[in-house]
């Protein structure tokens, strides 16, 4: 018995002990591999979301490309544009451009005409006569 506790005490591992530390680590391995292959999985999922709202945006344009295509190659299309753009018009049809009247330009104000000055001495008798007293 002395020797059972001696060997216990000496620090020496059991294959018991040796095997679970090896099944611990081989344990932990998997997690961090399993956590590592999920948080790939959720980018990838993220990016195919995005790729596929671009998609369906880039869809929705092609499709409004190819009605504005399949309008503007039609008859209807060069006739509307003829009329507007081009001022074309059939050989039953009178060409008529509206003006748009400019009217006569307004007139700018004249200035009212500034009072010609008193000469220096004018108003040096002025200002003493209406300053004089009245007796």
């Amino acid at each position: 018995m002395a020797d059972e506790n001696a060997s216990k005490s000496s620090g020496a591992w059991t294959p018991k002990q040796i095997g679970l530390l090896v099944v611990a680590a081989l344990g932990l391995m998997i997690v961090v591999d399993f956590s590592q292959r999920l948080a790939q999985s959720q980018q990838r999922v993220e990016q195919s979301q995005m790729v596929a709202s671009e998609v369906a945006l880039l869809e929705a344009e092609r499709s409004a490309l190819q009605t504005q295509v399949a309008y503007a190659t039609t008859d209807a299309a060069v006739i509307a544009w003829a009329h507007s753009s081009a001022k074309m018009v059939q050989g039953d049809e009178v060409l008529v451009v509206p003006v748009i009247p400019t009217g006569a330009p307004t007139p700018f104000p004249t200035p009212a005409p500034l009072p010609t000055p008193l000469p220096n001495y004018e108003l040096w008798v002025q200002s003493f006569l209406e300053s004089a007293p009245a007796p």
